[in-house]
């Protein structure tokens, strides 16, 4: 579809209409359906809690530093995620009607299996059925880049790398994959994707954009919905955030969700208000959701942010005039997680401000945080519906719309009649059930879940996705050797390369992330590197202070750990713990030909730049003469995990640790290739970006890390290139400023044939 505005006429308006979604039958269907229901039976459609809040068990407010990824082997989350049993989901699902329920991030039922997440499912919509509605329940999912709250599950590259890809046939492949993982699950509603467009790369939710180009945003966000929505399940996708969430100003943001954000620093960004005119709002911000729309995207979720001063989920103009009316939207528009307690003093006035706005569902923890429960929630709204603050008719529009979307999943369908022979027709259609929910339990087959086919996607998609930004010399891809013996001397560093973690980013089993590799099955990018060249050296920090182990990952990749027992270690540990690091490095004296660095605390970011500065430390010179090529060290570095309100950041700085190892190890004469595992583009300092010989760029690429090797080895071609323009300095974090000449523009990358 066009996504651009006819401004030739009437600058306001665009020149297209969303899906219908449904048929004339299935109009009549919900029209049937909404007339049995009463007004309690409504208001349980309009309300979707988390599910952590239907058993009994102890508040993450109460967890203190619950919302870290330190807490996610706490009793807390363990009995926040023990299994439902039927009385519970009795009385929450079924005594509500309730129409939809989420898990907020981090969320699983234990144990986290597929076979325990369709058990859990299938409890609640067992309750869904028996309740006096009768109607199914639409189970929701975060599965931004696959099933992200599941363990082992295949994770994709997030968005930011896949709209490098600029291949909108594997981002609806990718959509599909993701869809039916989360079916085997139990889920058939997943908030994704998001259609954001954004400009500050300071901004914790960059790598959930596509792009900085809206052209580009749309069509991805479209070929994600027909992934997701065809992926032969009964799925529903969901556009976020409405609208303009990705260009809030900085110094404007807010995080605040529910309590857990109070004691966030954060840097502004997120969350904030974004001033922009009509004609700006349209073409910039608006235009991502029309190829969306167009493709009948089911459900569209309001963004926490403010447009010119408001709040989007209090804008009448934006939720109802613009999207409803104007645009055409017939699908559920919902809000986003606590979102409404945001927009009032009282629940009692933001409840109305939001509803009236044209939010459908109202998304709420519910309780899981603070005192306000979702039953009372409930309450509020029904007592303001008898005040006449929300009218009928907005609440029969909001039910209609939810079941809209069950009927368009094949969640909903009329019943067939029978009639006995000789019966009488009317009676017999009086004594049937409206309608047959038989596909309310809609559970795909829990093998298909981080499969060989849909892990060979993902890797297919992480290869596509990196973006060679420099390549002196031709050094990549790099000669792979003959007969297990590598080409030349080759070296794997960086406190990236051996994390899975790093490489999957927020929204991965927990909301803002994991460290390490114990939380998934997954094969890092060192695994990688060594699956093709078993002889290259990992130089890795988790091995000092312990006993280095060998281990395997999921996929058989042998994992080895540098161990280094020389004087030098001793001296350079004794003096780091007189200094207070419990750092230590070492390398061997004279001409030897390799570098061994070990730390003790991976997770100190700063401890190898400490170590460098003050450390008795001397780099080798690299072998030349009767070298049979260059030797070349790979420093694997970027970002740690971080999500929304978290990942708001004043600097776009790669950790001083390996910007100080790639430039000692250049200088050392070592071919240095810089890959960076990161959510956004950072800035390459001048005296690094001078003595690498390459740089690329991997973005979070999920779980599949042999696709990154595939670009560095040549199995797969380098063919990525920059959603986002890449900038000098931090005075072109925002888009507008990386115009007048980004360091890298939107658009680069350099090309490399396949070998082999």
């Amino acid at each position: 579809c066009d996504t651009s505005c006819d401004r030739s006429k009437d600058p306001h308006k665009h020149i297209y209409m969303a899906s219908p979604l449904t048929s004339a039958d299935d109009e009549a269907l919900i029209e049937e359906i909404l007339a049995r229901l009463t007004l309690r039976e409504k208001l349980g459609q309009m309300m979707q809690p988390d599910w952590r809040t239907f058993r009994s068990a102890p508040k993450l407010s109460e967890a203190g530093a619950a919302v870290l990824p330190a807490w996610a082997g706490s009793a807390v989350k363990r009995a926040l995620n023990a299994p439902l049993t039927d009385e519970q989901c009795d009385r929450s699902v079924g005594r509500h009607c309730l129409g939809s329920v989420l898990g907020g991030g981090g969320a699983c039922p234990t144990p986290n299996e597929p076979l325990a997440w369709q058990a859990q499912a299938a409890a609640m919509q067992r309750a869904a059925l028996r309740a006096s509605s009768g109607l199914p329940l639409l189970v929701c999912n975060d599965s931004v880049h696959g099933q992200a709250n599941l363990r082992d599950a295949t994770l994709f590259p997030h968005h930011i790398g896949q709209g490098c890809m600029r291949d909108e046939g594997l981002v609806e492949e990718l959509g599909a994959l993701a869809a039916r993982e989360s079916a085997a699950c139990g889920i058939n509603w997943i908030f994704s994707p998001c259609a954001a467009v954004a400009l500050d790369l300071r901004w914790g939710r960059t790598y959930e954009s596509f792009s900085e180009d809206p052209a580009l945003c749309g069509r991805l966000s479209a070929a994600e919905v027909r992934g997701i929505q065809r992926c032969g399940l009964p799925m529903a996708a969901c556009a976020k955030h409405w609208v303009a969430d990705g260009g809030t100003a900085l110094g404007t943001g807010k995080f605040d969700m529910g309590g857990i954000g109070k004691a966030v620093k954060s840097f502004g960004l997120d969350q904030g208000n974004a001033d922009c005119d009509d004609a700006e709002l349209r073409a910039t911000h608006v235009a991502p959701y029309l190829p969306a729309l167009a493709e009948g995207v089911l459900t569209v979720m309001v963004s926490y942010s403010s447009l010119n001063g408001v709040k989007c989920h209090a804008s009448r103009a934006l939720v109802t005039g613009l999207l409803k009316e104007e645009l055409g939207f017939r699908g559920v528009v919902v809000s986003d997680y606590n979102a409404v307690q945001q927009c009032g003093g009282s629940y009692s006035a933001a409840v109305c401000k939001v509803v009236n706005a044209g939010v459908d569902i109202v998304m709420t923890a519910g309780g899981l945080f603070g005192d306000l429960t979702w039953r009372r929630q409930l309450e509020e709204l029904e007592a303001a519906v008898g005040r006449g603050d929300v009218p009928a008719e907005r609440v029969d529009d909001a039910v209609r719309r939810v079941l809209r979307v069950k009927v368009a999943c094949g969640l909903l369908r009329r019943a067939a009649a029978s009639t006995p022979a000789g019966g009488d027709a009317a009676a017999a259609a009086s004594r049937c059930p409206l309608f047959d929910a038989s596909r309310a339990v809609p559970m795909g087959d829990a093998a298909c879940v981080g499969c060989e086919a849909h892990r060979a996607a993902a890797r297919r998609a992480v290869a596509k996705s990196c973006v060679l930004l420099v390549n002196e010399g031709g050094l990549l891809p790099l000669p792979a050797g003959e007969g297990g013996k590598p080409a030349a001397e080759l070296l794997v560093t960086g406190i990236a390369a051996d994390s899975l973690g790093r490489q999957c980013g927020g929204w991965s089993l927990e909301w803002q992330g994991c460290e390490g590799n114990a939380f998934t099955t997954g094969t890092t990018i060192a695994d990688a590197i060594r699956a093709v060249q078993p002889g290259a050296r990992l130089v890795s920090g988790r091995a000092a202070g312990r006993q280095a182990t060998d281990g395997r990952t999921a996929h058989g990749h042998a994992r080895t750990r540098t161990r280094t027992h020389t004087q030098a270690y001793a001296r350079a540990h004794a003096h780091a713990r007189a200094r207070g690091h419990s750092h230590a490095a070492t390398c061997a004296p004279g001409p030897a030909p390799r570098l061994r660095l070990t730390t003790c605390l991976p997770q100190d970011v700063d401890g190898l730049a400490w170590l460098l500065a003050h450390a008795p430390l001397s780099f080798p010179q690299a072998p030349s003469a009767g070298a049979a090529s260059r030797p070349v060290a790979v420093v694997v570095t970027g970002e740690a995990p971080y999500a929304e309100g978290f990942g708001d950041v004043e600097e776009l700085r790669l950790p001083p640790a390996d910007v100080r190892a790639a430039v000692a190890l250049a200088d050392a004469g070592w071919a240095v290739v810089l890959l960076l595992v990161t959510g956004r583009p950072l800035l390459l300092p001048p005296p690094l970006l001078s003595r690498v010989a390459a740089v690329l760029v991997a973005w979070l690429p999920g779980t599949e890390g042999d696709g990154v090797a595939d670009v560095l080895f040549g199995r797969a071609p380098a063919t990525g290139r920059l959603s986002f323009s890449w900038p000098h300095a931090m005075d072109q974090a925002a888009a507008a400023a990386r115009l007048k000449g980004p360091l890298f523009p939107f658009g680069h990358g350099l090309q490399t044939r396949a070998v082999g």
